[in-house]
């Protein structure tokens, strides 16, 4: 069966990408076990606003706005809007925020995509198409995640996806908390008689156990930010999320390294070329790095890929992976 664009990956990345392809083109997601099983399904979803003035602070707030628009339009059910205690540097910032239902938007979404559940063992270009086991597309998209090495399915070294662990606590409590806070760690005001903690606390690391002891450490970080009488654990959720190493999302066309340096030997001595110079691998995109901004993000990079896909144009150069390619070959090292 052959499809405009195949999406490999079930996470929130993926789905909203998905979504938004299939609006315009025949579209297929591809998930090796359920919608949302690695770091997306555990998020926390806040959407907390930024408060700093640099540019991925104004990136994240920007495709926020459009984010929390786009789930009150279609699942207002799902999305829960509090003021914010922000603290940082010992100053107190008050701000709007929301806390979104990260599984059960994860699935609301899923049901009007076409999704075959299948653990990929076969990927190859054949000269007009992407062959994805018996599937073939025009497009393919990967958003993998932090689990799967996207540097091998795309071949290409300049791609690095660091994973960041993340982890969520439920908590009832007598305490009901009409605000939600954020220092180092986030918690949500009461929502259904639960109280959400969640935080992003461990680097380079795709599987570990969490602890009964680590669970009460993280109590107590919560604890010292605001008073909860007699709070006790319900559930835990913990999972692995995708970044990159500068922190921008990667959103966009694969660059075909080996391609780009065989047209234009000069780069490998320092030479600058424009992004529209580059050689770029058929048809491959990754929608990718997102870290703990997922909820945050998706939807609106998910609308601006398929945009992008769909017209055979670029997105903003500080997301796109041609940045990751163009740094790398600065390095003697990984010159070609």
């Amino acid at each position: 069966m052959i499809f405009d664009s195949i999406v490999i990956g079930g996470g929130v990345a993926g789905l909203f990408s998905s979504y938004n392809l299939s609006k315009n083109s025949k579209t297929l997601l591809i998930e090796k076990s359920k919608i949302g099983s690695g770091g997306s399904g555990s998020a926390g979803a806040f959407l907390n606003p930024k408060i700093s003035d640099s540019s991925l602070s104004k990136l994240i707030n920007s495709a926020m706005i459009f984010s929390r628009d786009f789930y009150f339009s279609n699942v207002p059910q799902y999305i829960h809007e509090s003021k914010l205690i922000h603290i940082e540097n010992g100053e107190k910032f008050i701000l709007n925020s929301h806390v979104a239902d990260a599984q059960n938007i994860l699935n609301y979404f899923a049901k009007n995509i076409n999704i075959v559940y299948l653990n990929i063992k076969n990927i190859y270009f054949d000269g007009e198409f992407w062959q994805v086991e018996n599937f073939k597309t025009k497009n393919l998209i990967l958003s993998t995640g932090a689990i799967s090495d996207i540097s091998k399915l795309t071949n290409e070294p300049y791609i690095k996806i660091r994973p960041v662990w993340g982890e969520r606590l439920d908590i009832e409590s007598q305490t009901i908390l009409t605000e939600s806070y954020h220092k180092d760690i986030s918690i949500s005001k009461t929502i259904n008689g639960i109280i959400r903690i969640g935080a992003t606390h461990f680097r380079d690391i795709l599987e570990r156990e969490s602890s009964n002891i680590e669970q009460e450490n993280f109590l107590k970080k919560a604890l010292k930010i605001v008073n909860l009488e007699n709070p006790k654990i319900i559930k835990s959720y913990s999972g692995v999320r995708s970044a990159s190493h500068d922190y921008f999302p990667i959103v966009g066309k694969v660059v075909d390294s080996k391609k780009t340096v065989e047209k234009f030997p000069q780069i490998i001595n320092g030479r600058k070329y424009n992004k529209d110079n580059y050689i770029y691998k058929n048809d491959l995109y990754i929608f990718s790095g997102l870290g703990g901004y997922g909820f945050s993000l998706a939807p609106y990079f998910g609308k601006l890929l398929a945009e992008s896909i769909l017209n055979n144009s670029f997105l903003d150069d500080e997301v796109e992976p041609h940045r990751l390619f163009s740094k790398y070959i600065k390095k003697s090292e990984n010159r070609i």
